[in-house]
């Protein structure tokens, strides 16, 4: 299992940056999407917080990825379904292992 992980930022519309983690690609119907969480800095600033599960169309131009947002809804609730489904197969397989995480709020005294 490779635990690298990797991050990109693009622009909007608006020309404000947002910034992604990368979780996982599925091919479907002949498209490749991304399956992207939403990343954030902490109020800190120390740490990356994850929000929304997001997904993109991905094409390659050469060693360029020309990422799209999915618009048409349909599309997105089929690629969401493979996700989903991709999820319970791997979990059921043994692929994820569940860890209990404490902070510091629940160290014992």
């Amino acid at each position: 299992m490779d635990n690298k992980l990797e991050f990109f930022t693009i622009k909007d519309e608006e020309d404000n940056e947002r910034h992604f983690m990368y979780v996982d690609t599925i091919e479907l119907d002949g498209n490749s999407y991304w399956v992207c969480d939403e990343a954030y800095p902490d109020e800190d600033g120390e740490e990356i917080v994850l929000g929304d599960s997001v997904v993109f169309r991905v094409t390659k131009d050469g060693e360029d990825f020309i990422i799209e947002s999915v618009e048409d809804e349909e599309e997105h609730n089929r690629v969401a379904e493979e996700w989903e489904k991709l999820e319970e197969k791997d979990f059921e397989d043994g692929d994820y292992e569940i860890i209990q995480v404490e902070d510091d709020d629940d160290e014992k005294k």
